[in-house]
């Protein structure tokens, strides 16, 4: 799955400590909450300041398949595969 730890190690591996400290402000700044998750409320805000122009369905359908964990929430871990990839 995209969540899995040795995705995550692999992909923080490659990256320096600033990249990740950027990558910690950047999934804390759309953590509404600050529950260390992003629900989907939060996730929809993050595609309108990208300017994604994505429909609703869209948004869900993508929320969906980052939450690769299923538990109603993207994780930093899952955000953090999903910021990364292409």
């Amino acid at each position: 799955t995209l969540a899995d730890p040795s995705v995550v190690e692999q992909l923080v591996r490659g990256m320096t400590a600033p990249q990740i400290a950027e990558l910690r402000e950047t999934f804390h700044s759309f953590d509404g909450d600050t529950d260390g998750r992003i629900v989907y409320a939060e996730f929809a805000r993050l595609l309108v300041s990208l300017q994604a122009g994505l429909t609703e369905q869209d948004c869900r359908k993508g929320y969906a398949e980052i939450d690769t964990d299923h538990d109603g929430a993207i994780s930093f871990d899952e955000f953090a595969v999903w910021w990364a990839s292409p």
